[in-house]
């Protein structure tokens, strides 16, 4: 068994026109959307578009000790994935059946004041379809990221959600064609809710959409009904520990994907399991099914206002609208930092933060209780 690495060596030598593009490829696009492209790739107003030989040149050439140094990778999402992204670049770049693919559309945009991180660019398939794939970002490491992502609990449109429908509308009024549109983690999000705000024709020209374990929706917010006419497209890869993807409703088909890392950390793509040309499949384990049925109930039964004031407290002590990233080298300073930032909130906020933690606690044992009991049912 092996992962997308060694797809690229197993794969990498044969053109789409020769074996047709497919979801473990859609993967490796949305892993490279997460790379810093601004200055390289056309932007989101351009006509032009680079090779992915070319990109990777100039990537490299602007980041030489990115190429063979791991180690002094600025850190864009965490250390194990940034150095795998690395690998999928060179690689990629010097195969037959991606090199000659073309970037295009790229757009970039971090705003702290309006809380919002969010990417996009296009990948034009060398092959006579004219098909285009476009890959949303997902989370990277500033903390403005994972706000928006926790806001999808209480906003019916976050800021990414908003930029992403935009692009989709804009992406697919400049060219003709057929589109598949992908991300992983908040990209996969995206991608499925700018897929489902498209008109009646623009549908049409969709082939697939491709969430890689990327967070549901709140149906409190976002009515089922309002992806009926995309979901049949739609495609949901997760872990089989997944924690990201079992955040609120999935739309769409799940598909449960094995992976050689543990937890949390099964949420890297470089640790899902490639056999040939498709993911290796597995079973959701126990503790994923009890974390969807946890935060589903919680969320049920917290108000819409107090999840807002909670995340926006919360947030506040970590330093979200500072522009901080998430950095493990900071841990004890940053600890010190929210000790006093929670210190300085005002007593009915600090209330309200210890009443939400103790429901999530309360919950989680109510749930835990409630499986136990089911096991142990002489039913069963």
């Amino acid at each position: 068994m092996g992962n997308v690495v060694d797809y690229l060596h197993w794969r990498g030598d044969l053109p789409f026109s020769q074996n047709r593009f497919n979801d473990v490829d859609a993967l490796i696009l949305a892993m490279l959307s997460y790379l810093p492209f601004k200055g390289i790739v056309p932007g989101v107003n351009e006509k032009a578009k680079v090779s992915l030989k070319e990109t990777a040149q100039r990537y490299f050439s602007e980041h030489p000790s990115h190429k063979d140094d791991p180690e002094n990778i600025e850190l864009t999402v965490s250390s194990s994935m940034d150095e795998g992204l690395m690998q999928l670049l060179k690689m990629a770049s010097q195969s037959a059946r991606f090199g000659d693919m073309h970037l295009s559309r790229y757009q970039e945009k971090t705003d702290f004041d309006a809380g919002q991180q969010f990417a996009a660019l296009t990948f034009s398939l060398p092959n006579i379809k004219r098909h285009k794939v476009i890959a949303f970002r997902g989370t990277d490491n500033t903390l403005i990221g994972w706000k928006e992502d926790f806001e999808m609990a209480y906003m019916q449109e976050i800021p990414a959600q908003e930029s992403a429908r935009n692009y989709l509308k804009r992406a697919t009024g400049f060219f003709s064609g057929r589109v598949s549109i992908c991300g992983h983690s908040k990209g996969g999000n995206l991608a499925v809710y700018a897929a489902s705000c498209l008109n009646r024709m623009e549908r049409t020209r969709v082939s697939r959409i491709i969430n890689f374990d990327g967070p549901g929706f709140n149906f409190s917010l976002h009515p089922s009904s309002s992806f009926s006419h995309s979901k049949a497209k739609v495609v949901n890869y997760v872990p089989e520990e997944s924690v990201v993807g079992m955040l609120m409703g999935t739309v769409g088909r799940r598909e449960v994907i094995t992976s050689t890392a543990k937890a949390i950390y099964q949420h890297n793509p470089i640790s899902w399991e490639v056999k040939r040309k498709e993911f290796n499949p597995g079973d959701l384990s126990e503790t994923a099914k009890w974390l969807e049925q946890t935060l589903e109930t919680w969320l049920a039964e917290l108000s819409i206002e107090k999840r807002k004031a909670f995340i926006d407290a919360l947030f506040d002590i970590l330093g979200a609208s500072e522009g901080k990233i998430i950095d493990p080298k900071e841990g004890l300073k940053d600890i010190n930092q929210m000790i006093k930032k929670f210190a300085n909130l005002d007593e009915e906020t600090r209330k309200m933060l210890f009443e939400v933690f103790t429901s999530i606690t309360s919950q989680a044992k109510d749930t835990i209780s409630k499986a136990i009991k089911e096991k142990l049912s002489p039913d069963k």
